[in-house]
């Protein structure tokens, strides 16, 4: 049965999703506001006098960000903390978000596959884009991140399905509730998607701009309420904020030029390839497989809308996500995450030429080709072709292992603090030391997997002052930096954290270096206290 398979295909990617979280359970400075958020809003609660505890009124950030996504986890994740331990939180987290994000996937692979699929080959095509999806590193690892980013994906993936179907006010809705809470730059992918619709008469422009404008308005007037009392400033609209620091790009002006920039042709020539990993190689094959032969137009040259009906649904699921990604070229400073509404349809677009590759190994050896086209890549393919196509999906496993593995040695800050916990225990618990130690997060510890969530405040005091010198360290009890030696300054070195340093491919191995010395006062390093 299809719904049978296509559960289980959701609980793959889910169990995919959840070993990301395992072997990568730590979060990065740029998903830093929502985990913290969901942390304060989960401990401390949403009562007007315990928003001073919160974070961000400590560290605001270079812009501010909703409330919206950690109040919405948060209403989730409060029952389920008071069932797991405290050290699981930040999972528990995790597995939540990476759940919402496989269902909402879930619902564009099953449109794209009702949609575009022969029926026949409904079986065929969802396999094989759940396959390409586990196969990569970039979108299963992403999938349960606190960030903007995913949350707007799975608005961008819900709006997907919907545009699949040709429900145009749905489609228009979930665009607008990305665009006006969670990333502004959503606009740049619902301009080609609507676009196409009313040029080819799907959509009409009055009920574009009536859903556009109504759903507009309600987003503003979920995330003004919402953050207005939570960063307590009336009008509060944190995404505008975060637009107008980043619209100046055009005029190479933009704030976000200081995190660094990069050529146009960088998305399409490193960004894309690492993110796809096998399936890159079967876009370009699927936009041939959309261009008629000769055999073709010679065949229905009588009837050319009958030749344009066969391969228009292949060119407009390509057009759209290759002219957001087009689009978001120009502005200088990149990254991947921006542009990953784009990604699911790469692999829809991937998986029309490599299930009809793989239908004998998903199908059977007496899979038929498609009585529509030869170019219509639903199944019937050859053994050498399956053979190969099966190869490029190992290949793609295989480094993604790699970068799976790479990427849990970017974390430093995360285990030196768990390690620093493990070392002293509770102290006020023994009487050597009766009092809580006061521990100092340097920058790159703070940045690279530290977050309230692996914090113990009813035996520790934090502090992550920046600038501070190395007089100013004398202060606290345990430091974790970047300095390899504080012996002069009355510490002793501890333990040593390593993260990933690169990888040596003529070695074949991942070397690591040492990002963060920890160093405890002398004397209080020699104490090994169980908790």
């Amino acid at each position: 049965d299809f719904s049978i398979l296509d559960r289980g295909l959701d609980v793959l990617t889910f169990a995919v999703v959840c070993i990301h979280v395992l072997l990568c359970p730590y979060t990065k400075v740029e998903e830093s506001f929502n985990t913290q958020a969901v942390h304060d809003i989960t401990r401390f609660g949403i009562q007007p006098s315990e928003l001073q505890h919160y974070d961000h009124f400590e560290y605001p950030g270079v812009v501010p960000r909703t409330f919206v996504a950690p109040v919405a986890l948060s209403i989730i994740l409060t029952p389920i903390f008071k069932l797991v331990s405290f050290n699981y939180h930040i999972h528990c987290m995790r597995f939540v978000i990476g759940f919402v994000s496989v269902v909402c996937l879930g619902r564009f692979r099953r449109a794209f596959v009702t949609r575009m699929a022969p029926p026949s080959s409904y079986r065929c095509w969802s396999i094989v884009f759940t396959l390409l999806t586990c196969c990569q590193s970039h979108l299963p690892f992403y999938l349960s991140r606190p960030l903007a980013n995913t949350f707007a994906l799975c608005l961008t993936n819900l709006a997907l399905a919907k545009w699949m179907m040709d429900s145009g006010g749905w489609c228009v809705s979930l665009l607008a509730f990305a665009c006006a809470i969670f990333r502004a730059d959503v606009v740049l992918f619902a301009i080609p998607l609507l676009l196409q619709k009313l040029l080819l008469g799907s959509m009409r422009w009055s009920s574009v701009i009536k859903w556009g404008m109504i759903s507009s308005i309600l987003a503003v007037s979920l995330t003004v309420t919402i953050d207005s009392y939570f960063w307590n400033q009336a009008g509060k609209w944190p995404e505008l904020e975060v637009f107008g620091y980043n619209v100046p790009t055009l005029s190479k002006k933009s704030q976000s030029m200081k995190w660094g920039t990069q050529p146009f042709h960088w998305y399409f020539t490193s960004a894309i390839p690492r993110a796809l990993l096998c399936a890159t190689l079967f876009v370009p094959v699927a936009l041939l497989q959309a261009v008629p032969t000769l055999e073709l137009i010679a065949k229905h040259i009588t009837s050319p809308a009958t030749l344009f009906q066969m391969n228009a649904r292949v060119l407009a699921l390509i057009l759209p996500p290759m002219a957001f990604v087009t689009l978001y070229s120009f502005l200088p400073h990149k990254e991947l995450r921006f542009i990953f509404p784009a990604l699911p349809m790469f692999n829809a677009i991937a998986t029309i030429p490599l299930s009809r590759y793989l239908a004998p190994f998903i199908e059977g050896p007496n899979t038929k080709k498609s009585k529509t086209s030869a170019h219509s890549s639903s199944c019937g393919g050859g053994y050498i072709e399956a053979i190969c196509a099966v190869m490029c999906l190992a290949a793609s496993g295989f480094v993604t292992g790699v970068f799976t593995y790479a990427s849990s040695l970017n974390y430093p800050g995360g285990y030196a603090l768990a390690k620093v916990h493990n070392h002293f225990g509770c102290p006020p618990l023994n009487t050597a030391i009766n009092r809580k130690l006061s521990v100092h997060v340097g920058n790159i510890a703070a940045i690279n997997g530290v977050t309230r969530f692996g914090e113990r405040t009813d035996c520790y005091i934090y502090s992550k002052k920046e600038n501070l010198s190395r007089i100013d360290l004398t202060e606290f009890d345990i430091v974790l930096s970047e300095y390899e030696s504080l012996e002069e300054d009355g510490f002793q070195l501890l333990l040593r954290e390593e993260a990933f340093d690169r990888i040596d491919f003529g070695g074949m191995k991942i070397t690591q270096k040492t990002k963060i010395f920890i160093h405890a006062k002398q004397g209080l390093s020699q104490l090994t206290i169980a908790s």
